[in-house]
C-alpha cells in the first residue's frame, strides 16, 4: 500500500535519531512545499511530544516588489502556530558574474548557519520537480556524476548541522494536494512563471513534454540522480586513499604524490580534495588549468587558478584553495583599538583573534606594515615584515593580509614573535613567547 504524505516524512525523520534536545528548524519560504514541511513538522512533533519546539526561519531578500507584504502575510498566518518563529529582511551582496539568484541562495544558506545552532537539523521544502530541473540544469552544464547527483536527501552542512529535504521523492502535485486538503495558506510567486529563467523554462515548457512522451521519465531522472550520488560515494571512498598522503599542512595538498598518476586520476584527486573546500566547483577546463600548471610548476611558481570568488594557489610544492581574499590598499586602511581580553572579529575571509595571554591595555590592530627593518627577540639582524614573515614560512598572498597588533614600541604579530625597531628590546622580549601563542583563526585553512 502507498505511504501517506505524513508517513514518507516521519520515516525520513525518524533516520535521524533525533535527540530531544536537538534544534529542529524549518525554512520557511512561503510557498506551498515549506508550508507543506511546517505542517508536516508540528504534526511530527505532536506524535513525538519529547522533541524540541521548531524554529521556522523566513529571510526576506526583497528580489520581489511584493516581499515585504508576503512577510507579513506569512508572519500572519503563522502567529498563532506553537513553533518560535524569526523573520528578517536580507541584504545580498552580488559578486561579480554571479546571478542574483544564486547571490540569494548563498546568502541564505550563510545566514541558516547564523541563525541556527551548530548541530541543528534543517529542514527544506525541495521535491521531486525541483530534483529533476536540478539534474536537467546540471546536465546542461556538462556536470559529471556529483552535479549529476543534484540535491541528496541528507547532506552535511555548516559544523555538526544537516540539511535535510523530507519531500525530496515527492511531486509538486502531491505537495499541492496535501496543502489543499488542509486548507494551508501559501503564496503564489509570479516569477515562478518566468520562462527566460532557466529553471522555470525547464518547468514549464520543456518537462512537462518530456513527461507526456514519457510518463516514466521524472522517475527515470531520479533513479538517474540516485546511481550519480552512488558513484560519487564510492569515487570519493576509493580516491581517500589517494589524497591522504598527498595532504600537505592545513588544506594544502602536496604536489609530488600527484604527478605519479594518470591524467584522469588526478583530475579525480584534485576534485575530491577541492570538493570538501570549494563552494563552487571549478569547470573542466579551469580544473585541466590547475593540473598541467600543477606538474610542471617550479619552486618559485605563482600559479594561480581563480573562479567565481575563490581560487587555487601554488606554494613550496603544494596546491592550496583560499577564498576571495580582501585587497591589500583597502586591508591597509583598516585598524582597529582592541583590549585583547576576548576575541576579535577581522574583516572577512580573515576570521578573528584570539589572544591566550590577556594584555590589560589597548592595542591597535591593523595590516599596514611599519616601514624599515625590525627586530626579533633572540634572532641577529634586522629585516623588513616581509622577510620576516617568509622567513616563517607564510605564504606569499597572507604576507600583507596577516594581522599587525602595535602596543607602545612593539610589533605583536601571532603566531610569529614580536618586532621591534631597535635590537634587543626588553619589551619585545617579554612578549615574544605570547605573540607566537596567540591564535589567528581565518575562515578558511591554509
Amino acid at each position: 500500500m502507498a505511504q501517506t504524505l505524513y508517513q514518507q516524512f516521519a520515516h525520513q525523520l525518524d533516520s535521524l535519531a533525533l535527540r530531544p534536545e536537538q534544534q529542529i528548524v524549518v525554512a520557511l519560504g512561503g510557498g506551498a512545499d515549506s508550508q507543506t514541511v511546517l505542517h508536516l513538522t508540528l504534526e511530527y512533533l505532536r506524535q513525538h511530544p519529547q522533541l524540541r519546539q521548531p524554529l521556522a526561519i523566513h529571510l526576506d531578500h526583497h528580489f520581489h516588489p511584493d516581499s515585504s507584504q508576503w512577510a507579513n502575510a506569512l508572519q500572519n498566518a503563522v502567529k498563532d502556530l506553537p513553533l518560535a518563529c524569526h523573520f528578517e529582511s536580507l541584504a545580498v551582496p552580488i559578486a561579480a558574474r554571479q546571478s542574483k539568484e544564486a547571490a540569494g541562495r548563498e546568502r541564505r544558506y550563510q545566514r541558516l548557519a547564523e541563525l541556527t545552532e551548530s548541530d541543528a537539523v534543517i529542514l527544506l521544502g525541495h521535491h521531486r520537480n525541483d530534483q529533476i530541473e536540478t539534474f536537467l540544469l546540471q546536465a546542461k552544464r556538462g556536470s559529471g556524476p556529483r552535479g549529476l547527483a543534484a540535491m541528496a536527501a541528507v547532506s552535511p552542512f555548516v559544523e555538526q548541522r544537516l540539511l535535510v529535504r523530507p519531500l525530496l521523492p515527492v511531486s509538486k502535485a502531491e505537495i499541492i494536494r496535501y496543502a489543499q486538503q488542509h486548507q494551508l495558506f501559501w503564496i503564489e510567486d509570479d516569477t515562478n512563471y518566468d520562462t527566460a529563467m532557466d529553471r522555470n523554462f525547464l518547468r514549464h515548457d520543456i518537462v512537462p513534454l518530456l513527461e507526456q512522451r514519457w510518463p516514466q521519465f521524472g522517475q527515470s531522472i531520479m533513479r538517474s540522480a540516485a546511481l550519480c550520488a552512488e558513484q560519487d560515494a564510492l569515487a570519493a571512498e576509493l580516491l581517500t586513499p589517494y589524497c591522504q598522503p598527498l595532504q600537505s599542512n592545513g588544506n594544502g595538498l602536496a604536489i609530488a604524490a600527484l604527478q605519479g598518476h594518470s591524467a584522469a586520476l588526478q583530475r579525480a584527486i584534485l576534485r575530491h580534495w577541492l570538493s570538501g573546500l570549494a563552494s563552487i566547483m571549478p569547470s573542466y577546463q579551469q580544473l585541466e588549468q590547475i593540473r598541467q600548471q600543477a606538474i610542471s610548476a617550479q619552486m618559485d611558481s605563482q600559479l594561480t587558478v581563480s573562479w567565481a570568488g575563490q581560487a587555487v594557489r601554488y606554494y613550496q610544492q603544494a596546491l592550496f584553495w583560499t577564498p576571495e581574499l580582501p585587497d591589500i590598499a583597502e586591508l591597509c586602511q583598516w585598524r582597529q583599538s582592541w583590549l585583547p581580553q576576548q576575541s576579535l572579529r577581522l574583516p572577512k575571509p580573515l576570521g578573528q583573534l584570539r589572544p591566550l595571554t590577556t594584555l590589560n591595555a589597548s592595542v591597535q590592530v591593523g595590516f599596514s606594515h611599519p616601514k624599515g627593518k625590525l627586530y626579533q627577540a633572540h634572532r641577529e639582524g634586522g629585516k623588513v615584515l616581509g622577510d620576516w614573515l617568509k622567513q616563517a614560512k607564510i605564504a606569499p598572498w597572507l604576507r600583507n593580509r596577516w594581522p599587525l597588533l602595535e602596543w607602545r614600541d612593539i610589533w605583536l604579530v601571532p603566531g610569529v614573535g614580536a618586532f621591534a625597531k631597535q635590537p634587543q628590546n626588553a619589551l619585545a622580549k617579554q612578549w615574544q613567547e605570547a605573540a607566537v601563542q596567540w591564535q589567528w583563526s581565518k575562515d578558511f585553512a591554509d
